[in-house]
């Protein structure tokens, strides 16, 4: 005889003559149903930090995940807990590649080893390095179908790079664009035209603006008193803000210096940089930010969890930036009822049309008297405003808009019916 434990007290006796086979039952257990679903796979470097990655996260989250089944492979995504959190809470896989760079032998690798293991139909990148670098990894492994992601009107020089590297860069990516995307969707209508300056085939090329929760986006007074309770801000004050990363290209020193004149003549204004803290800025901007005549009434916050909670704090929203595509931002403080002030820069005077105010680049003293006029508007005028703000962006710029037309690219690829 032969025992076999069942538990800790049980046990069975059967002769061993007797087969185990003869307890297994009888009846088939079907194999499970394959899926059916398309996949799509992004690849970008990071999951937060950007107007790229935050539309990249919609997007993720709005998919409609009967039709797609969506895959995220981050170079690193670690640092962005609470993304990767909503991540997965929508169900989308994340694929990790712990690293810091494109171009590292290791990354590479495991970019081609998740590609392997998903399979996916269609590969979307996001912004240029990744474009280049996950273009070629995927068609390299087999993907028929890759679209690239253009949120950016220009191409970004990184620290270190030199003017060789960049035209390089410029060059492949100008080349690659003829053969290796079968689309590319800007977010910009404006950027579409610099990109067909570049090189890139104009035929391939798609707008679909960029799209925001307008659900979780709302006016909401009681938020924001309590975010400036939070940054002890005092309630009345009014408070100009700045939501983004502490990039070049978003040119805090103009900022800074329309900051110092607006203080001149409204003492009582502070300002909220949301997205990193002093030390993040240049040095240039330091010393900018030291010769305010009321430095103290500076805030600096790092990116939020919740920047809905955020935008209701303001009294102005402002971006100085000196180049822009679609700002995401900019849709934010719109649906939060918040007024608008930004340089005359991408698709910002299309956003805003006559609900905000843009100025010249470069130009602090227009930005100043725009913060200063925006300041005056009355009640009856701010509430129009916020009105019509929220109405232009719940018509024309929400997630669900732009999902919809995402999906209708990626069926169109993979001849999925509506």
């Amino acid at each position: 005889m032969k025992t076999i434990t069942l538990g800790t007290t049980q046990t069975l006796q059967l002769p061993l003559q007797q087969p185990l086979r003869a307890f297994v039952p009888t009846r088939s257990v079907p194999a499970p149903a394959r899926d059916q679903r398309p996949v799509v796979l992004h690849f970008a470097y990071s999951i937060g930090g950007g107007g790229a990655e935050a539309m990249l996260m919609n997007l993720a989250e709005s998919l409609d995940p009967a039709r797609f089944r969506t895959v995220v492979v981050a170079i690193n995504a670690s640092p962005w807990t609470h993304q990767l959190k909503r991540l997965h809470e929508a169900g989308v896989n994340v694929h990790d590649l712990e690293s810091t760079t494109y171009l590292n032998p290791r990354t590479l690798a495991r970019l081609h080893a998740v590609l392997r293991e998903e399979r996916p139909d269609i590969v979307q990148t996001w912004t240029h390095h990744a474009d280049l670098v996950g273009g070629w990894a995927a068609k390299l492994a087999g993907v028929r179908n890759v679209v690239w992601s253009i949120h950016c009107r220009e191409i970004h020089r990184n620290v270190g790079d030199s003017d060789g590297k960049m035209a390089f860069f410029r060059r492949a990516l100008a080349m690659s664009s003829r053969f290796i995307p079968k689309r590319i969707i800007s977010c910009s209508a404006t950027a579409i035209e610099d990109h067909a300056t570049m090189g890139y085939p104009r035929d391939k090329m798609r707008w679909i603006p960029n799209g925001i929760d307008a659900g979780r986006f709302v006016p909401d007074t009681d938020a924001g008193m309590d975010t400036r309770a939070e940054l002890k801000l005092p309630p009345a004050a009014p408070v100009i803000g700045f939501i983004g990363r502490f990039h070049e290209m978003k040119d805090l020193a103009t900022f800074l210096r329309a900051a110092c004149i607006l203080q001149t003549k409204v003492p009582d204004a502070h300002f909220v940089f949301c997205g990193g803290v002093e030390i993040q800025m240049s040095e240039e901007e330091r010393e900018l930010l030291a010769q305010l005549p009321q430095p103290q009434q500076v805030r600096f916050d790092s990116f939020r969890a919740d920047p809905w909670r955020l935008y209701p704090a303001l009294t102005v929203f402002s971006l100085s930036s000196r180049t822009e595509a679609c700002p995401m931002t900019v849709m934010e403080a719109m649906a939060c009822g918040v007024p608008c002030v930004t340089t005359d820069v991408g698709d910002c005077a299309r956003l805003l049309e006559d609900v905000g105010q843009v100025v010249p680049v470069r130009d602090p003293t227009a930005l100043a008297n725009a913060w200063e006029q925006t300041l005056q508007l009355s009640a009856t005028a701010r509430e129009e405003i916020a009105s019509k703000s929220r109405q232009r962006v719940v018509e024309k710029f929400t997630i669900a808009q732009a999902a919809g037309q995402y999906a209708e690219t990626y069926a169109q690829l993979v001849e999925v019916k509506s």
